[in-house]
């Protein structure tokens, strides 16, 4: 059995929405496709297999996936800011819960936050668990361009931490944009360097010592975190003499071990890595339909050096216990 984590489909209507709009995220209609364009150099199709679920159920299929977690593909709803935020959050969510009772063997879902206040968008984290259903909730590696440790944000965190829901963390155009300026760069580096410099500000921020079931998945093998695990730690501890040391509980790596990431990944020397290198218990199988080779991250766990037993846990058993599916 295969449950795919990493996944994305896309809300046309909100797609459509972003048509005219006189600030990033901004739609383009050319040769019937719409256009989203997020940042510089990083103009992305609207392709039949991230709004048409039957042709993602094709995909499936040819790749052994059973059950897929869908989350919404960026730009995400809090790019609008304020209450139009939180009003498409919610317009995504019920087309998400559409899509999941249309296929209910098939789906599962993690929600979307708007963030444009504290109030709704708590009320909508409850709203995604308690009535309709989702696994999780969804959050992009930066909010509206705002570094994801801002104050601001700490009580929506908290509130899904207590409610024993995981937070799955996906790339959104980067904060820091500057030479990096085409797609070709955004998607295989900027991407991976905004997930780490959030993810490492999260720990940072102590969130992980004031809301001890806080739980986040780290998509595209934990970004460079893993490689950079030394060097976080070493310089996150009293012998690095910094003056501005966070104020943590636990050493710095006791932080990086409390990750999940998936295995969205494209080379099997570095996921072989991530596996020897991590706990197994907290790698989530994934593929990132339908971006990059999909067919290739979908088979990449087959090329794994490791038991049986632990390729299962990795395929479906961790997402199973972490998503409570059993």
């Amino acid at each position: 059995m295969r449950i795919d984590v990493h996944t994305h489909f896309l809300c046309l209507d909100f797609v459509k929405h972003m048509q005219g709009r006189a600030a990033l995220p901004t739609t383009v209609l050319e040769d019937g496709i719409y256009f989203v364009n997020c940042g510089a150099g990083l103009n992305l199709p609207t392709i039949p297999k991230i709004v048409d679920m039957d042709e993602k159920l094709r995909d499936m299929e040819e790749m052994q996936v059973d059950i897929s977690a869908l989350s919404h593909g960026i730009p995400g709803p809090d790019t609008l800011g304020g209450a139009e935020a939180d009003d498409w959050a919610a317009r995504i969510n019920d087309h998400l819960a559409g899509i999941i009772e249309q296929y209910p063997d098939k789906f599962i879902g993690f929600g979307n936050i708007g963030f444009g206040s504290t109030e709704r968008s708590i009320a909508e984290v409850d709203r995604c668990i308690n009535e309709l259903g989702f696994k999780g909730l969804q959050i992009f590696s930066n909010t509206n361009n705002t570094v994801l440790d801002a104050p601001e944000f700490m009580p929506v965190y908290k509130h899904i931490a207590s409610l024993g829901a995981p937070l799955n963390m996906h790339p959104a155009y980067p904060l820091n944009s500057i030479g990096i300026d085409k797609s070709t760069l955004v998607v295989p580096l900027g991407f991976l360097y905004d997930t780490s410099l959030n993810t490492v500000r999260l720990i940072q921020s102590g969130l992980f010592d004031e809301a001890p079931q806080f739980t986040l998945i780290v998509p595209h093998i934990g970004g460079v975190i893993p490689y950079l695990y030394g060097r976080l730690a070493s310089y996150h501890s009293p012998t690095s003499h910094f003056k501005d040391q966070p104020d943590l509980q636990h050493p710095f790596g006791h932080y990086l071990d409390r990750l999940y990431i998936d295995t969205v990944c494209y080379h099997a020397a570095a996921l072989q890595y991530c596996c020897d290198f991590m706990d197994v218990e907290r790698i989530l199988y994934g593929t990132d339909h339908p971006f990059g080779d999909y067919n290739l991250a979908a088979d990449m766990v087959e090329q794994l050096d490791c038991s049986a037993a632990d390729r299962e846990l990795i395929y479906h058993g961790n997402a199973e216990r972490l998503l409570k599916l059993t």
